[in-house]
Formats: structure tokens, sequence, C-alpha cells
């Protein structure tokens, strides 16, 4: 029976259906993974949701760079296993004379069969893993509303770009395999080592340098030269790169090192152990620092939704349980509107507080940077509005004993809130009466925390008696502030109520009301008197459908049971996507941990059993498997996990030189999110170990 070439390599592919299969699923699944990310982050919902040049877009896009980073590191890793699997036939090729130009045309045509159908399947996949997420996330959440996704072409097209590009680095690949001038070594390249150079202690102490001093200068020494007064180039980002070089020192220092030591005895016990993973030091590092970058983008995802979910603690440890303001001039709901409302829903009313603030036009410094990166202060002596209390009044509301002296002020502060870069507490030096003109100067006497007075557009002061009412004279209607306060005896059963007075606050709401939290009145007539262009005027839309409000309406009622049971509604997409990242990095990093696992026995298989015939038992060769495993394993994980819990320590400490509760709160929730992590490692890890014991038979 005559075969053709066609026939042969179809035969041989039947044969080696494993070492396809494998190919296919690790270039499937990668092409998979960075569509299905793509698609949710390009997505309509998504791109409308995330602020644009904001912190969060900015994380995600990192993230999402690390993911395809890895991902593509990840084929190209694959790649270089199925061809060193295709070796041995490709060389009995060319032994029996088959010319390299037609045999690389044939292997090419596989290939590119094979990549194709993985990069349309792992496309059309993506694209269906994204929308079941979110039909998931829809049921989870069943109170979204209207909320869609939206497929943006723009998600689809990166997911394909992202397979081509993969698909021409392994024909590259292809293309050096086969121009390879000795057909013994195309025979045996699947038998050949990729060694690493014997490294010192000071290589690995090197590692771990680089690794922090990254970290130190990309996030800390911008934040300490901004405070100098300087702003560094966007290309500073690159001292991040400093990490990666370490991390890849840390690794390559972790296969290498085996020294005898103290305990000559362990060192010969691990010696073939170690010696095989040096032999295969190459494939090895990148391996695990691909994990490890996978790993960090991960747990730093992960790391979000708790300091998400705790950003709202300070609402809800409020000592009001319900909390509105508006203009005295606006017909809003009073006293009788909401005791007619509480009567109705059954809810117990108690301690019922207005107080009436006055609102006054402030001095202030304006920072911003320069285009050659430095700082600029410009002091602004009418720079906007802010409210204003007298201390008695202060004093008898809040049950304080503050005494403010003649000619200063206090500024009322949350629990725990601290300075701005750019807005000291200090910053005001004279309040002008907005109707009258009349100039006051101020000393800044101190800060005094009152979290039920915080307001979510001015900020507020304290004022001596005596300057309040000199200051505050002939001010009308249109320049107060009511707060009303009040506290309910069941809060939990008071939803219905928070509900229905959210509803009548937004009803009554006039259109002048419906401004962002940013607003000011002063700025917006100030820059239409110049001719000026006023950033901050958009109108909102005032609907309870509207989950912007809580975040960005100056006037939003803060509710305790309210923003409690909405929260994660208005938050969603926030949760969403950063969920979303660090479960599609996990499963990549599980699939990579795996796949290498799997060729420690496939490639090492021979070796093992020279090794039984040598005397070695199944425990001895368990116990070279399980060395090579806790490496390939625990330091990727220990590594990212130690280098993001430390960057977050850094991130809360640096922000405002504190640690707060609602920071400790999060880092708690971060701690068992890192120990699910470690048991997500450790199932992967014995899912692996269990695999190589079948191969090896063992």
């Amino acid at each position: 029976m005559k075969l053709s070439m066609s026939d042969l390599l179809k035969k041989l592919r039947k044969y080696n259906q494993r070492n396809y299969l494998q190919f296919v699923f690790c270039m499937t699944f990668s092409v998979l993974l960075i569509t299905s990310y793509a698609v949710m982050l390009y997505s309509t919902l998504v791109q409308q949701t995330l602020p644009v040049g904001g912190d969060s877009r900015k994380q995600v896009m990192m993230i999402f760079a690390i993911a395809l980073a890895g991902c593509l590191i990840f084929i190209v890793y694959s790649a270089g296993l199925f061809l060193k699997y295709k070796s041995r036939e490709t060389g009995v090729f060319l032994a029996l004379g088959t010319k390299k130009n037609y045999l690389a045309k044939k292997l090419m045509i596989e290939l590119l069969q094979l990549m194709l159908v993985c990069i349309v399947s792992g496309v059309l996949l993506g694209i269906g893993l994204a929308f079941l997420i979110w039909r998931i996330f829809q049921l989870v959440l069943s109170n979204l509303g209207d909320m869609t996704l939206g497929l943006s072409f723009t998600g689809v097209t990166i997911g394909a770009a992202f397979g081509l590009v993969s698909m021409i680095l392994v024909l590259f690949q292809l293309y050096r395999f086969v121009r390879r001038t000795d057909m013994m070594e195309i025979l045996y390249h699947q038998q050949t080592s990729e060694p690493l150079r014997p490294v010192t202690t000071k290589y690995g102490v090197s590692g771990v340098v680089l690794l922090a001093a990254g970290v130190l200068l990309g996030f800390v020494g911008r934040t300490v030269v901004g405070y100098i007064g300087f702003q560094l180039p966007a290309i500073w980002n690159l001292t991040y790169l400093l990490s990666l070089v370490g991390i890849y020192r840390i690794m390559t220092y972790t296969i290498m090192k085996n020294k005898r030591g103290r305990n000559p005895q362990q060192y010969y016990n691990h010696l073939i152990a170690a010696n095989m993973m040096k032999f295969q030091g190459r494939q090895t590092v990148r391996n695990m620092s691909i994990v490890a970058l996978l790993l960090a983008a991960s747990i730093f995802a992960s790391f979000y939704p708790p300091q998400l979910a705790n950003s709202r603690q300070s609402v809800l440890e409020s000592p009001a349980d319900y909390t509105l303001h508006y203009q005295l001039s606006e017909d809003e709901v009073d006293q009788a509107a909401i005791y007619q409302l509480a009567k109705k829903h059954d809810v117990k009313i108690k301690g019922y507080q207005e107080i009436i603030f006055s609102e006054l036009v402030i001095s202030g410094v304006e920072r911003d940077w320069t285009d050659d990166g430095k700082l600029k202060e410009e002091y602004i002596p009418d720079y906007r509005l802010a409210d204003f209390i007298d201390a008695t009044t202060f004093n008898q509301e809040m049950k304080q004993k503050l005494v403010v002296p003649e000619g200063t002020y206090y500024k009322i502060k949350g629990k725990e809130a601290t300075e701005s870069f750019f807005e000291k507490d200090s910053d005001m030096d004279q309040v002008t009466n907005p109707v009258t003109k009349q100039k006051t100067a101020l000393k800044f006497a101190g800060t005094i925390a009152s979290q039920q007075l915080i307001n979510n557009g001015n900020s507020r002061y304290i004022l001596n008696d005596h300057d309040y009412h000199k200051i505050t004279s002939q001010l009308n209607a249109k320049h107060q502030i009511k707060q009303i306060l009040f506290n309910v005896a069941d809060a939990e059963a008071s939803y219905p109520f928070a509900q229905e007075l959210y509803q009548a606050f937004l009803s009554k709401a006039s259109p002048k009301m419906a401004v962002q939290k940013n607003y000011d009145a002063y700025q917006e007539s100030k820059a239409l008197t110049e001719n000026q262009r006023y950033d901050y005027g958009e109108k909102m839309k005032l609907t309870v459908e509207n989950h912007d409000l809580m975040e960005y309406w100056k006037y939003y009622p803060m509710m305790k049971i309210l923003v409690q049971n909405t929260f994660f509604q208005t938050t969603a997409v926030y949760f969403l996507v950063f969920i979303y990242v660090a479960i599609i990095c996990l499963a990549a990093v599980g699939v990579i941990s795996y796949t290498r696992s799997i060729t420690i026995g496939l490639t090492n298989q021979q070796l093992f059993e020279d090794l039984k015939r040598l005397g070695a038992n199944n425990r001895y060769i368990r116990k070279c498997v399980i060395n090579q495993l806790n490496k390939l394993f625990v330091v990727p994980t220990l590594v990212a996990a130690l280098m993001i819990y430390a960057f977050t320590l850094l991130i809360f400490g640096v922000n405002d030189g504190q640690i707060t509760s609602n920071e400790t709160r999060a880092l708690m929730m971060d701690s068992a999110l890192l120990g699910l992590i470690f048991v997500y490692q450790l199932i992967i890890y014995s899912v692996s170990f269990r695999k190589i014991k079948g191969i090896l038979n063992i």
C-alpha cells in the first residue's frame, strides 16, 4: 500500500494525538482568555463606567497588559514543546531523504490549519464566556435594572489580533526549527537541554533588591518627588521593569541554588531533582516568572473589591442614620413630610435635627503641574463656596465643647480623613460675604472630626460666634444650607421608608439641584463673567435608576440602609471587571502550572525509568517530583503574594500617611482572599502530582 506524505502525517497525528491536543488546548485557551477579557473590558457598559484617566481604568489596563504578555509567552512555550515532540519524526523524514523545503511547507500547512481552528474557536468561546459571566452576574445581583453589557467590535478585534500575532510567532518558531542545518540536531532536539549559568547568593539577593527597587522607585519615588514640587515624566513608569528583572533573578537563583552547606545528606538527597531542573533551567525560569506575574495581577485585581466594599464604611459608621441637605430656598422635603412618610411605614424617628449652614466665598490655593513637571501654586482670594456654622450651634447640636478663638476657624473633617496633596486644611485665610462683599481675615486653628456633618460638595468650617454673626449678616436663603439629621428605632426595617423618602427627595429637587458634587455656583458665575468654559456645569439625571447619583450628585441624601442595600448595584461594574480579571488570570495560572508540571513527567520519563533500573524505588521518585513541583508552585506564589501585599500596604500608607480602620478591614479581607488563592494553587498542585504519578506509574 502506497502512502503519500499527507497520509503519513495524518497517521503520525493520530499516533501523537496527546501532543496535538495539548498544543490545541493551550492556544485555544489563551485566545479564549484574552478575547473574553477584551470583550468584557471594551464592552459599552464597562467603558462608560470606568472614568477616563481614572486609577481603576489604569489598573485594569495594566493587568490586561500582563495577561497579554503572559498568554503570549505561554503559547510560544507550548509551541516549543510541540515542536520538540515533532523533532524526532522530522529528523526521520530528513534522514529518509525528504527535502527541507517540502517538509517545512507540509508542517506549516498543518500548523496553520490547527492554529486557525484554535483562533476561531477561542474568539467565539471567549465572546460566549464573557456573556455567560455577565448573565451569572445579573442573576446574583437581580436589581441591576436595564443594564446591558454591549458587545464592542474593539474587544473581538483584540482577541482575533492576539491570535494572529501568536500564529506569526509560532510560524517563526517553525521556520527556525526547520532551518537547522544539522539533521542530527533536529533528530535529538527533544532531548536537548537549556541550562542556565551557575549563580551566586549575590545574584539572588540582587533579585530581591531589584524587585523592591522597582516598586519603591515606581510608586513611592513618584509620590515623594511630587511632594517636593515636581512631577516625574511618564517614562519614569519604566522603573517598574526593575521588578520584572528582580522576579526573573529570584526564580533563576531558586532553580540554580544547590550547595552542600551544613547538611550534605540533604544536598545529595535532592541532587538528582535539582539537576533535572537545571538542565531545563531556561524553560522553567520563564514559566515560573510568567506564573508569578499572572498571580500578581490576579491578587492585585482581587484586592480591589475589598477596598471598594470598605470605601463606604465611614458612611455606615456615621452617628446619623439619615442625612439630607439642600439650599434653604429650595422647596424640598421638610420635617412634616418626613414624619408623614415615617408614620406610613410605621418607622419611629429619634433625635431629629435641623442645622442651618451659611455659604460664604473662601480663599484658597489652586495647585497644578506645569508642562515641565513643576508644581504650580496660585493663591485665589475668592476661590469657591464653603459652608460655615458658629461654635455655639455646633456644640449644641453635636454635644461638643469646642472653643474657637476670635479670628480663627476649625475645619470639619471625616473621622480618619487627612490632607490631600492638592488641598491643605490651612489653605483658607479669608472669607467673603457673597451679598455684602465684606472680607474677613481668618487663621487656621485646627480640625475636628464630625462624620455626620460631612457635605458631599462643599468644605465645612466652624467660626467664633462673634465672627460668624458679623460675616453672615444680610445673607438670604439662597446662601444658606439646611441639613436634616435623624435616626430610626429599627434601621433594617426602615428600607421601604428610605426608598420612598429618596424618591420624594428626587421628585421635589429642582433643576438647579441636578449638579455634580464638584459644582460650585460662584466658580461658574466667575467663568461666565470672564467668558470661560466651566467644566462642572453638566446636569445630572435625577432618577432612582441613575446609580451614579450616590457617587457624584452634590445633594445625594446619605441614608445608611439605602447605601448598604444598593451599594453593590451602584458599583456592580467595578466588582464585575476586577473579579473577572482575577478569575481569568487565575485560570491562566492553573493551566500554565499544570502544563509545565506534566512536562516534568513526560520529558523526564526515560530518566525516571533509568533511575528505577539503578535501584530507585517509587518513594524516591515521588520525592524527586515533589521537590520540583514545590519550586514550580511555592516560589512564584510566595513572591507574587508578598509583592502585592507589600505594594497594597505602600498604597495605603503613602496615600494619606496612615492606615485607616477601613483599610485595616480591607487588609483582613485581602488576607482571606490570599488564603483562597493558596488553596487554589494547592488543588492544581495535587491534580498535577496525581497526573505525573500516572505518567510515571508510581
